[in-house]
């Protein structure tokens, strides 16, 4: 195959949702696309280790035989997922995938804060709380014969600049009055056990972590995580007439998407284009629900 250009950030590219445009305006935009270019998609999955649930995300993105027609954009396509850029949302969506990978229900959800006589002078100290919280939970967890915990938490901050941290935590063997007392720092610690939705698994309470506006930007996992697997590519899945289809319907593009991952089930997508190309860029979700075999009598 002739070499394609495809290394740019598409996320940064293509920003207006196709929704927005009246059905004349996309007619229009299909027809003065005079630019070359074939569909390149890329596949990332994760699976629960709970129950076997698997969200596919699938990102379908223009690569052009021609270089000069590639959008210039600040970043290239693929950046390492920074624990310290939650502002970029390839880190942020890696959270959310090591989230509904390594957690599920009955692990713990947690926000806990300092009373006045006990704030940390600063982000270094306030880390170390946090650290040394941690460590009195694996010394509990190590006692009563279970493994370390597994976690994922983000230190932020309020409005008058009061720390405070979100965790994701291991619930095996955990009891929540126990964790509260073990951090014992604040007065209205808030733990609840998490209850994932049946589609999205905990995706909605990873996403309001990852976006929290006086959060540091960065978050820490355990190194006991299991990590996403990589993604997949590929140049054929979706043909540049199928993704105008379905650019324009979005029935067409459920029925593309079910048919070209058999057995996953659509959730949702969101279209979007670039005017001065006229290509289009599409993130969908996906779920594949591991079913119970009945009983055999």
């Amino acid at each position: 195959m002739k070499k394609l250009y495809d290394d740019y950030d598409y996320e940064e590219a293509y920003q207006k949702q196709c929704d927005t445009l009246e059905e004349w305006e996309l007619e229009k935009l299909l027809k003065d696309g005079k630019v070359g270019c074939l569909y390149r998609t890329t596949t990332t999955k994760a699976e629960n280790i709970q129950n076997g649930t698997v969200l596919l995300e699938s990102q379908v993105y223009p690569a052009f035989k021609d270089k000069k027609d590639m959008p210039v954009t600040a970043k290239k396509r693929e950046t390492r997922p920074s624990q310290r850029n939650l502002n970029d949302k390839n880190a942020r969506r890696y959270l959310i995938r090591l989230a509904n990978i390594n957690f599920g229900k009955g692990d713990i959800w947690a926000t806990f804060g300092w009373n006045d006589d006990c704030l940390p002078g600063d982000e270094e100290r306030a880390r170390k709380d946090i650290t040394n919280f941690i460590k009195r939970i694996n010394r509990r967890r190590k006692k009563d014969g279970l493994d370390n915990a597994k976690y994922i938490y983000i230190l932020a901050f309020d409005g008058y600049k009061r720390p405070h941290f979100h965790i994701l935590l291991s619930g095996d063997g955990m009891d929540r009055d126990e964790l509260e007392e073990l951090w014992g720092k604040c007065d209205r610690p808030n733990t609840r056990r998490i209850k994932p939705d049946d589609d999205f698994l905990i995706t909605g309470l990873a996403t309001y972590i990852s976006q929290n506006p006086h959060g540091t930007k960065r978050w820490c996992p355990s190194k006991n995580l299991k990590k996403p697997d990589k993604p997949t590519r590929s140049y054929s899945k979706f043909k540049k007439g199928n993704v105008e289809r379905m650019a324009r319907d979005h029935e067409e593009l459920k029925s593309q998407m079910e048919k070209a991952y058999p057995g996953f089930e659509f959730l949702d997508a969101e279209v979007k284009y670039n005017g001065i190309n006229a290509a289009f860029y599409i993130y969908a979700r996906m779920v594949k629900i591991k079913r119970k075999e009945p009983n055999k009598k």
